[in-house]
């Protein structure tokens, strides 16, 4: 009896294995990301960098879930981390791609909690190697105060405004429907912002407008 249920414990768990599906998690010449040279600056089309220079996060959720905070934790609303990515050589375009197909080329990742032929939206972060390689890296970087204007290192950061919303898993083999593309339901490119570290006397600044601050009550008491 006990071998039996060891069995079909395993079979169970093969055919959960089986049962993820896939999505294709690169993006083309027509939605590059752009980047600038200054938070509030104009965007451009991010030049070409070695690979490595940046990297970017997918995360998934229920079709319900159609947006994503830039002050928080993703994984805290509902979203799933599904894969990281890097650029590739070609200015703007990244690929985060890491499941071998029976062709063997790179062109999927897998959608944990998602089976072929379910629906899941999408959403994407973006930052720049000098914040770190890792998501909870770049999440100890924005949660530090950098959305508030105060990066402890500089960098490039950014969450597409948009969801991919609705997008159909495919099974393994594909072919792999994408996230990003310039059609209703997805994502169409979007911008990192840079973010610099205060200048020192920035710091002395603020230093004096408290101490005045204080002295100004102390004297009204």
């Amino acid at each position: 009896m006990k071998k039996l249920l060891t069995i079909a414990a395993l079979a169970g768990a093969t055919g959960l294995s089986f049962g993820q599906g896939y999505v294709a998690f690169n993006n083309s010449s027509s939605t590059r990301f752009s980047t600038n040279s200054l938070a509030g600056n104009a965007f451009v089309t991010a030049t070409a960098k070695p690979i490595g220079s940046y990297y970017f996060a997918l995360f998934a959720a229920p079709t319900t879930l159609t947006t994503i905070s830039t002050a928080t934790d993703p994984t805290l609303n509902g979203w799933t981390y599904v894969a990281i990515g890097t650029n590739t050589a070609q200015g703007g375009r990244l690929d985060g791609n890491n499941f071998d197909n029976t062709g063997g080329t790179f062109n999927a990742v897998q959608t944990p909690g998602f089976a072929g032929g379910t629906t899941a939206d999408f959403a994407v972060v973006g930052w720049s190697s000098s914040i770190g390689n890792t998501w909870s890296a770049a999440q100890a970087w924005w949660a530090n105060g950098t959305h508030a204007g105060s990066a402890a290192t500089p960098g490039s950061f950014g969450i597409a405004p948009t969801v991919a919303d609705n997008v159909i898993i495919a099974a393994a083999g594909g072919p792999y429907n994408g996230v990003f593309g310039t059609g209703a339901g997805q994502i169409a490119g979007w911008g990192l912002n840079y973010y610099t570290v205060p200048e020192p006397t920035g710091f002395a600044l603020a230093g004096l407008g408290a101490a005045v601050m204080l002295i100004f009550r102390r004297r009204k008491q």
